[in-house]
């Protein structure tokens, strides 16, 4: 039986709508700029990350390689980063801010700050905290896992109970 209600599936929808709203939110706050989402996403790493490989950003980003070239591209093109040859290695490129570029750096920090400051505001300090530690635990396990094995292990028939259901985890107010 299928039911409406479903809080795996509202858990997904949950985590799409954030994902897609932040990206609206953040090309809406660089239009100034002209930066796309990945770009944006290109920056922020890279202020922490300079000099990194490209192979190294790609790798970080869980982005394919030619995601990274084409998006590096488009920064360089805007100025706002330069790629240069590694001098040890003349097969790696390193990415490094230009002036312009690192002069962004705290109105972009502060893009991302405003948004969530504004989603958190009607949260108490340890909901948020609660949240945060919440994403991080999230975020590690997504990148540590096979993809492909825990894929292939999805049950076909009836559905399965799963830790939300079993432990009570979400509480829909009821």
């Amino acid at each position: 039986m299928i039911q409406m209600d479903d809080d795996y599936v509202n858990i997904g929808r949950w985590f799409s709508i954030l994902h897609r709203r932040s990206q609206l939110f953040v090309v809406e706050a660089c239009q100034d700029l002209h930066l796309t989402y990945s770009e944006y996403v290109m920056l922020i790493r890279l202020y922490d990350s300079e000099g990194a490989k490209q192979d190294d950003l790609a790798n970080m980003l869980f982005l394919d390689k030619a995601v990274v070239t084409r998006t590096m591209n488009l920064l360089e093109e805007k100025g706002l980063v330069v790629r240069k040859r590694d001098t040890r290695d003349r097969r790696v490129r390193r990415v490094f801010l230009t002036d312009y570029g690192r002069q962004q750096h705290n109105y972009l920090r502060n893009t991302i700050q405003r948004w969530v400051d504004y989603l958190a505001q009607d949260m108490e300090p340890q909901q948020v905290k609660t949240i945060i530690h919440g994403f991080h635990l999230l975020a590690e396990r997504a990148s540590q896992v096979d993809l492909h094995e825990l894929a292939r292990d999805i049950p076909k028939g009836e559905e399965k109970s799963g830790l939300v259901e079993r432990e009570g985890v979400y509480d829909r107010g009821e």
